[in-house]
């Protein structure tokens, strides 16, 4: 039996055992990837198991594509984005992670490697496509906004220029 349908038969004994077993190694990530405290990172691992339990019984997620704990770990790293973001604080490694795509529930497998060389690759590219490519992910500013603030003529040559901003991303990343 899968883990679905063991959370839709048994929540209480399922979540019990997924929370003792992936408690300690979560708690650890949390606190190394992303510099929280205990007490926060157990918060965090809470309302992931808790997120995972609605997305079953919702019918969000009636499908494990991916291993259980990586799936919960993409929640986590969900959450302390969305806290991130209403905090107005972010790093450029979770930046990078959005802007790449990774971040999406159903395309979480990506290595830490990966994660390293497109964080490099955003940096490698430089002026002023990072500052673009940021506010357009990171910040979600609206083409006219960003526009503005950098001073281009056009919302095409905005868009023309996050384009190719984006080629160069990939094509640095994939080297």
């Amino acid at each position: 039996m899968d883990w679905i349908e063991r959370i839709k038969s048994d929540p209480d004994k399922t979540l019990t055992i997924l929370y003792k077993d992936l408690k300690n190694d979560a708690i650890q990530w949390i606190k190394k990837e992303f510099g929280l405290h205990s007490e926060d990172a157990d918060e965090i691992f809470q309302t992931s198991i808790v997120l995972l339990y609605d997305n079953v019984v919702c019918g969000k997620l009636t499908l494990m594509t991916s291993h259980i704990k990586t799936y919960i770990f993409s929640i986590i790293k969900n959450k302390i984005i969305q806290l991130n973001r209403a905090k107005n604080r972010i790093s450029s490694y979770d930046a990078t992670e959005m802007m790449l795509g990774v971040i999406d529930e159903e395309y979480q497998e990506i290595a830490q490697e990966d994660l390293l060389k497109a964080n490099a690759a955003l940096f490698k590219l430089g002026e002023p496509c990072k500052s673009l490519l940021e506010l357009s992910y990171y910040q979600q500013m609206k083409l006219d906004d960003i526009t503005l603030l950098l001073g281009y003529k056009n919302n095409d040559t905005t868009k023309n220029l996050k384009y190719k901003c984006m080629k160069r991303l990939q094509k640095i990343f994939f080297e």
